[in-house]
């Protein structure tokens, strides 16, 4: 055995081994440091190519083995070290340069292992395809058949790369491309998924306490962080999220420009949505803010360009498909602010709004919790057209075209004219005016008025204490004060100037409309009005003349033959014939 290892030093010494056949070193020692065969190149020379151990097969027709450590239990087959050379090195035409083969089965047993030791620095392994033209084979490949483990899925793989060093802030796997071309596979990192299942890439992060992230891309040029394509039915991206966080959060950064999110359809055949947004839980479906106090822009905007007027054709359609809910509502919150909920505009010739209530809700309802207005329209000092225009189109519809009805104290209906012309109201009948109030207040009827009050009366001051005064009072002129009366004091009185009214059809009156004539009482001059009776001049039939009486306020039945011009109230339309003082209806026409 000395000599053939003496032999052996001797030739590697020289560069002059050739193994012609088969040399067999066998060693029966065990102790672990022992060697069956072992080179050592002595001195390091500068331009030196020693080799310690070579093996050359240079049969080309035949598939032989330059070098082939083998080993029964659990060693090492070939092991090579270097201070700054190649521990082992394998070169091969066509065949395998390097082969480790696992025999045994100890699932721990390594085929092929590279390290670095505790002190040392270095690869633990490279590979590198030196040719450019070389198209045809993958510099480095890591293939198996196995089923993997399916309860440990960190077993069974192809291929394992494990970074075990908890400070550590290296990748497990770094995998660079330096390429101009974008084509299909020129990647850092090409997963494939062949069959039916699997998936071409899997990133997970297994610590529940952890707070990395399983997947982060960035990209320093101007292409994609990330881009995903479904060639088929499936999505190009699906997130879900198990806890609470945000199953898919896009963000743009201070210092940036761009946008936090964009989707677009380029088919113009396609009808689906572009975004569908969903909920089963009480949320909302989709929340947009744009938190800036001074800022202008919308938290939503949407836009249709489109010449149809379609159902559905609109830059934003809300839809409402249970009992309840709403298809939209806005909602200004701040009891500050100034900002109306809903603005609508619009630069054509079509309706700021349009509103439909197809069932038997209202089009529009609109309410004021304070001063302001339900509803407020108006035509600016530009404008030609109207400030609200109400019609019924229906021949059938016996509605009110505007119904307007108030519980409180206020006006049902104002209406103020501030312009130079004009009347204040105009009615009309088949597009004819039928009626109309100028201006000044006056009423213009072209079929006359009907009024539910009997009399026509007229306000006038009163003599003593108004509250003394009642409804049927015969009512004289009083000398006291000028266009007063007060109440007759005797018998045919040529004072008698007409009765306290009781529901006037028509009140004459000198005053302003918003004067206050509480302090006044409407003397009825012609109509039939209540009138206070008596028997003083005897039981009152229909048709008798009724003068004043000697009860102040109270008529009675005149005698004819005492009766001069200007004494005469009017006539009974009642008889009378009790001992008290009652009301008749009286045909009041003084005379």
């Amino acid at each position: 055995m000395k000599t053939v290892k003496l032999l052996l030093l001797l030739l590697l010494s020289t560069n002059l081994l050739f193994a012609q056949g088969n040399i067999e070193a066998v060693n029966p020692s065990t102790s672990p440091s022992a060697f069956a065969l072992k080179g050592v190149i002595p001195a390091y020379n500068a331009g030196d190519s020693s080799v310690a151990v070579r093996g050359t097969h240079k049969a080309l027709s035949s598939y032989g083995i330059g070098v082939w450590g083998s080993h029964a239990g659990q060693g090492l087959g070939v092991y090579g070290t270097s201070v700054s050379g190649s521990g082992v090195t394998g070169s091969s035409n066509y065949g395998i340069g390097v082969r480790g083969l696992i025999s045994g089965t100890l699932k721990t047993s390594i085929a092929v292992l590279g390290q670095i030791g505790l002190t040392n620095l270095g690869r633990a392994g490279r590979f590198e395809n030196l040719n450019a033209s070389n198209e045809d084979a993958n510099t480095f490949e890591v293939y198996s058949i196995g089923n993997g483990n399916i309860p440990d899925n960190t077993m069974g793989n192809a291929s394992s790369f494990h970074l075990d060093n908890t400070n550590s802030v290296g990748s497990a796997v770094r995998a660079e491309v330096n390429t101009i071309f974008g084509n299909f596979g020129a990647a850092g990192v090409f997963g494939v998924s062949s069959g039916t299942g699997g998936r071409a890439g899997l990133f997970y992060a297994s610590n529940p306490s952890g707070n990395g992230g399983s997947l982060i891309a960035l990209t320093d040029g101007n292409g994609n962080a990330i881009t995903a394509n479904a060639g088929k039915d499936g999505n190009g991206v699906e997130t879900n999220i198990d806890g609470a966080g945000t199953a898919l959060y896009a963000w743009v950064p201070t210092f940036s420009e761009g946008r936090a999110g964009r989707f677009e359809i380029f088919n113009e055949d396609n009808e689906n949505e572009v975004v569908s947004v969903k909920t089963v839980g009480n949320g909302t479906a989709l929340n947009a803010i744009v938190d800036r106090t001074t800022g202008t822009s919308p938290a939503v905007k949407g836009e249709v360009n489109s010449q149809f007027a379609n159902f559905g054709t609109a830059g934003v359609y809300g839809v409402s498909s249970g009992t309840g809910g709403y298809a939209g509502l806005f909602y200004s919150s701040n009891v500050a602010g100034n900002g109306p909920a809903v603005l609508a505009l619009t630069e054509g010739a079509g309706n700021g709004i349009t509103a439909n209530a197809g069932g038997s809700g209202d089009g529009i309802e609109a309410s004021c919790d304070g001063s302001g207005n339900a509803v407020s329209g108006f035509t600016p000092n530009f404008g030609t057209g109207k400030a609200g225009r109400f019609a019924n189109f229906n021949t059938s519809n016996a509605q009110p075209t505007v119904h307007i009805s108030t519980n409180g104290t206020g006006n049902a209906t104002l209406i103020n004219h501030t312009g130079a012309s004009g009347s204040i109201a105009v009615f009309q009948s088949a597009s004819t005016n039928v009626a109309r109030i100028n201006k000044a207040g006056r009423g213009f009827f072209n079929g006359g008025t009907q009024n539910s009050g009997a009399d026509l009366a007229e306000l006038f001051d009163v003599s003593g204490d108004r509250a003394s005064y009642e409804e049927g009072d015969i009512l004289i002129i009083s000398k006291s004060g000028d266009r007063e009366v007060e109440k007759s004091n005797k018998p045919y009185s040529s004072l008698v100037a007409g009765v306290y009214a009781t529901k006037p059809g028509v009140l004459l009156t000198e005053e302003d409309i918003d004067s206050d004539i509480s302090d006044k009482v409407p003397m009825g001059v012609v109509g039939v009005i209540p009138t206070k009776v008596c028997l003083e001049g005897g039981a009152i039939e229909r048709g008798d003349l009724l003068v004043t009486s000697s009860i102040p306020g109270v008529a009675m039945k005149g005698d004819p033959d005492k009766v001069k011009v200007g004494q005469v109230l009017g006539k009974a339309l009642q008889g009378f014939n009790s001992a008290t003082i009652e009301k008749i209806k009286v045909l009041v026409n003084v005379k």
